[in-house]
């Protein structure tokens, strides 16, 4: 996921999640998810069949092609439980509601949650 293209806010109740926390997942249209980007991690990840090719460049940009119809943000969005896609202008009224809603249970003191090691 690209920095900054996914907004991680207000968390809704689900069946398979704690009911006493918030999960609502916010995504922008541009957002870009998976473990490489493409740009540069098709070489790397179809070396073989590049290689094998008659054509390397015509393999890469069928590869490509088929790897950027999977790039939907809507299928992404589905995949990564995504509830809502918004524009990105959105964004900052958003993150205000999360404050405002989170306000009260906020608590003064050291927090309880620690980063895993």
């Amino acid at each position: 996921m690209s920095r900054g293209s996914m907004i991680s806010s207000i968390q809704k109740v689900s069946a398979d999640r704690n009911g006493g926390r918030y999960c609502t997942r916010y995504a922008w249209p541009s957002g870009r998810w998976g473990s490489l980007p493409l740009e540069g991690g098709i070489e790397a990840a179809y070396r073989a069949d590049l290689d094998a090719a008659a054509d390397p460049k015509a393999k890469m940009a069928e590869i490509e092609d088929r790897l950027n119809k999977l790039r939907s943000p809507f299928r992404s969005a589905e995949t990564f439980w995504i509830e809502e896609i918004i524009d990105p202008r959105d964004t900052r009224p958003l993150l205000c509601e999360f404050a405002n809603l989170t306000a009260p249970l906020r608590r003064p003191g050291p927090s309880t949650h620690h980063m895993r090691g």
